[in-house]
């Protein structure tokens, strides 16, 4: 009987044992001068790519302004060399937590590599902070990063942060439901609805082994599938994207990404300040 009860209970210690599911919710690159003027500049990204906004964010841990595209379940930021503490080619990757208390569970499951913590972070909203979301992290700053230029945490939204942005489901905290928001905000819901971006599907990080090493092992405290190839190459592979951390002597930076698109575009190259952006068919490749 006893041996029964253990048996019977097993799926359920492993439930409670699985680290919660982490998606991928948006990447950033930090580009040189040149190209963050011409991403700025671009009518094509504007117009047809996606939605865009230019935003200076105030939060209750830093302030900083960058570039933004929305797509319909994940989002990229562009950030400029030499603004504040920005070193050419830092990069950060932002996982999504959907499940209400999830940050708590992969604080645990990040606690086994390094230190880590939980934090709350507000964003001004007109004149006064709003709670936006908690973040698990390492216990590092973008000034002191475990692997320098490189940060990666997670997001999990306040459940009040819709609410008090004014639009879209009261109480959700799915990332499509915050990027309908947003857009709707700016009004540029039917741009949305128009414009090529679907999603990220694959980001390629190149950057000293050792650092690649460490945020492959988050990444995978965190259920993403990680392999490693020979070549020292490592694949992350996650619920709704992919990472390809490449080893390399110089330091980190966003080497490539891939998207999909909502509609069929003809094969067309757009030159952006120093990096090219090419489409065809369903997918669209930007290389830096």
């Amino acid at each position: 009987m006893r041996r029964y009860l253990r048996l019977l209970f097993l799926p359920l210690a492993a439930a409670q044992a699985a680290p919660p599911a982490a998606l991928l919710n948006h990447f950033y690159a930090t580009v040189d001068p040149i190209t963050y003027a011409a991403i700025e500049q671009s009518a094509f990204l504007k117009e047809q790519f996606a939605p865009f906004e230019k935003r200076t964010t105030v939060r209750n841990d830093s302030t900083y302004s960058g570039l933004y595209f929305y797509g319909l379940q994940t989002y990229f930021e562009f950030f400029a060399e030499g603004e504040g503490e920005r070193k050419k080619g830092d990069a950060g990757l932002a996982l999504g937590l959907e499940q209400p208390g999830a940050s708590e569970a992969l604080r645990e499951q990040w606690q086994r590599l390094r230190p880590a913590e939980v934090t709350t972070v507000t964003r001004e909203l007109g004149s006064r902070p709003a709670p936006w979301f908690r973040m698990a992290s390492f216990q590092e700053t973008r000034a002191n990063s475990a692997v320098p230029g490189f940060r990666l945490f997670s997001m999990e939204y306040a459940p009040g942060f819709l609410e008090a942005w004014g639009t879209g489901p009261r109480g959700s905290i799915r990332l499509a439901d915050i990027l309908a928001a947003y857009c709707e905000k700016l009004g540029q819901a039917e741009k949305r609805r128009t414009t090529l971006l679907a999603n990220v599907s694959r980001v390629e990080i190149a950057g000293p082994a050792a650092g690649l090493k460490l945020r492959s092992q988050q990444l995978q405290s965190a259920g993403w599938k990680v392999t490693q190839k020979s070549s020292g190459i490592i694949k992350c592979k996650g619920p709704n994207s992919t990472v390809i951390l490449l080893p390399s002597p110089e330091p980190q930076s966003v080497r490539r990404v891939v998207f999909t698109l909502q509609k069929p575009s003809p094969a067309r190259t757009e030159t952006i300040g120093r990096s090219t952006l090419r489409l065809n068919g369903r997918t669209a490749v930007w290389t830096f």
